[in-house]
């Protein structure tokens, strides 16, 4: 008798349920400030072309820390070097603060400093080192449809001459596609760091670490940290102002902190003629 070998073959298992794949976003938090470098770019290359003696520069966005408070953008000569060759380029760097003005605003910036890049390309001194602008700056901006604002104080005046600049309506029109530009692109601002909250992981400086480590001895011995004893044996501070503003502070926190003159941008450091 023949014995015949039978071998099941079982049915091939179904294939998987393909998911649906979300889509992604169509721009990313991270592509942020990408967005307003571009433009920049974008509103640089517009000023250049109706103005060609403005010259090339590499445009840089991050924040202008400590400066950011009265320094919103900055255009610099010969700051970047190729890595193949000896060419040199200019920069021109706006702070990421100064987004919370809006566009127009930002504008404004990135054309004040234009005027100083078409300066420098005509070999002219339109600004000293104390950042006066004079009337070579006043007769740049208004070729380059600044005007000056009107509700300029007498003391900025003295101070910085001619700074104060702003586009004329004529300017805004003609710039109006690199405006709203900007505006779209401005899809986040900045929290100035003296506004930001610090935090166990915000890695923020010399309170901030006394803090931590106090926390840490706290956790280690069972105990509450030791709140710290207020030192109320004020010095006086001056700043490097003509004349000097004057502070009261305690000797323990200006050793701690740095704080800083918003008009001569210099800390403020213990009088020693005080004593």
């Amino acid at each position: 008798m023949t014995t015949e070998a039978v071998a099941l073959i079982p049915e091939p298992a179904p294939a998987p349920l393909l998911e649906a794949v979300p889509d992604l976003p169509a721009e990313s938090v991270a592509e942020i400030a990408a967005g307003v470098t571009a433009a920049l770019v974008g509103a640089w290359t517009a000023i250049r072309t109706r103005h060609p003696d403005v010259p090339e520069a590499v445009i840089t966005m991050a924040t202008g820390g400590r400066e950011s408070a009265m320094k919103l953008a900055h255009f610099e000569p010969r700051r970047w070097r190729l890595r193949e060759g000896d060419a040199v380029h200019h920069e021109m760097f706006v702070t990421a603060e100064s987004l919370r003005g809006g566009a127009e605003e930002v504008f404004g910036h990135l054309l004040h400093e234009a005027v100083h890049a078409i300066c420098e390309a005509r070999g002219i001194e339109d600004c000293s080192a104390s950042q006066y602008h004079n009337k070579k700056f006043r007769d740049a901006a208004a070729e380059l449809g600044l005007r000056q604002q009107a509700d300029v104080s007498a003391y900025f005046k003295k101070k910085y001459g001619f700074a104060g600049t702003e586009p004329t309506d004529e300017t805004k029109a003609a710039y109006a596609e690199q405006i709203t530009a900007l505006d779209e692109a401005i899809r986040a601002t900045r929290v100035p760091s003296f506004l930001a909250t610090r935090t166990r992981g915000g890695g923020g400086g010399v309170a901030g670490d006394d803090a931590d480590a106090g926390s840490e001895a706290g956790e280690d011995e069972g105990l509450a940290p030791k709140k710290e004893k207020e030192d109320r044996n004020y010095v006086k501070a001056v700043c490097r102002c003509e004349p000097p503003a004057v502070i009261r502070v305690s000797p323990r926190t200006l050793a701690r902190r740095s704080i800083m003159c918003g008009e001569c941008m210099e800390d403020f450091a213990v009088d020693e003629s005080a004593d």
